[in-house]
């Protein structure tokens, strides 16, 4: 039995976070970067607990609502407090960086500047001293930074290196057996290059990974049988072209053109083969919006994972607390989603079919464990939630 997980997109609420205004003393304050007074202060372990409670303890988390780190600053209160003496942002700055500035946030707000997450930390202004260095470590929090911004948000565009590109061919990520006979103009499509690559595939020919490499040996009895009949047409040209229909594998190529029509079916599907477990606006404290946004499928990591209905990619990369996901804009406007996804199998513009694979399920970003979290919205961003079991059955799809 699959685990039943579930997913938690932690966005706090305006007043759920330190983002106060900065009033003019505020702004105008010269504190010191490095230590506080003990009357103003609060331990370590009191810091871990605020964290705990704005971003489950996750010090270099942003997901694109405007607060950042552990603390969730807004970027003002950053600056005002002297934070980009350490980083740009808060989520570039190590703990003992955001700790020194929440310090300072502490002594001119006070706890209010936390206001729901101070009272369950127990966050006062006459704590100890945190135990805190926070000019140790900025050189090792700044490297991290782009391998989060840059190759976690789009894994999929990596290039195709050109020693792939003789006799052997190197699996990246969102390739498929259909696409790459395709490209290559295999002979045979997918189902001979498939057949020439068993061992290093496996059963499965749905499933290839990053890093294989493919024997092009299709692509070279294809190369042949384009040379071939050359010297047999060149004499019958003189008299009637009639031989010229047969060098051109018109079959040969239409053959991966089979696969397509499912970018054209109509109807809808369901996303993955399973019954849901946690329902649409289930309430609970684990949500930033109060109540869950989707519904959660428990699958096993790998799962196929299917486009519910005919569209174009929006987005397809690490979606933050989402983990890796999908956005798919379907012609009635509205948007599907899928997170927490361990593969993706398709990129930003492409066009897919109702019941197309489109990516693998797994426990990416904030997950406790294997599932699949679905969203129906209105928009391609989050907040624009609608029922998503409503919208399918709306379709004629049971489940």
């Amino acid at each position: 039995m699959a685990v039943r997980g579930r997913h938690r997109r932690y966005q706090p609420n305006r007043i759920n976070r330190a983002s106060l205004t900065v009033t003019a003393g505020g702004a105008g304050m010269a504190l010191p970067l490095i230590g506080t007074g003990t009357a103003e202060a609060a331990d370590v372990d009191t810091w871990n607990k605020v964290a705990a409670c704005e971003s489950t303890n996750n010090w270099s988390i942003n997901t694109g609502n405007g607060y950042y780190g552990g603390l969730q600053f807004k970027q003002s209160t950053w600056e005002a407090y002297g934070g980009t003496a350490y980083a740009p942002r808060a989520d570039r700055a190590t703990k003992h960086q955001q700790i020194a500035v929440a310090e300072k946030v502490l002594k001119a707000q006070g706890p209010q500047a936390w206001p729901v997450c101070s009272e369950r930390a127990g966050l006062t202004r006459g704590g100890d001293a945190p135990d805190i260095t926070p000019m140790s470590a900025p050189k090792k929090a700044a490297p991290k930074a782009p391998q989060r911004e840059v190759k976690d948000v789009k894994p999929e565009v990596t290039p195709q290196s050109t020693a792939g590109r003789g006799q052997m061919y190197t699996v990246v990520r969102g390739d498929t057996l259909s696409g790459i006979a395709d490209e290559r103009r295999v002979s045979g499509g997918w189902r001979q290059l498939y057949e020439a690559n068993r061992a290093t595939i496996g059963a499965d020919p749905d499933l290839i990974t990053p890093g294989q490499r493919l024997a092009m040996q299709g692509q070279k009895k294809a190369q042949k049988a384009e040379a071939a009949p050359k010297p047999r047409t060149q004499p019958k040209q003189r008299a009637e072209p009639k031989a010229q229909p047969k060098p051109k594998p018109q079959a040969q190529k239409a053959e991966p053109k089979k696969a397509k029509p499912a970018q054209a079916t109509q109807g809808m599907s369901a996303p993955v083969a399973a019954s849901p477990s946690t329902p649409y606006r289930a309430a609970g404290g684990s949500w930033s919006k109060g109540y869950h946004t989707g519904v959660d499928f428990p699958v096993a990591t790998g799962t196929s994972v299917k486009a519910v209905a005919a569209g174009t990619v929006v987005s397809s990369g690490w979606g933050g607390s989402y983990g890796y996901e999908v956005v798919i804009r379907h012609g009635d406007g509205k948007y599907s989603q899928y997170g927490h996804l361990s593969a993706l199998t398709v990129k930003a513009g492409q066009k897919v079919g109702a019941g197309q694979r489109i990516a693998r399920s797994g426990s990416t970003g904030n997950s406790t464990g294997p599932h699949l979290h679905f969203e129906i919205r209105t928009g391609p961003g989050f907040g624009s939630d609608v029922d998503p079991l409503a919208y399918l059955r709306a379709g004629g799809v049971r489940i």
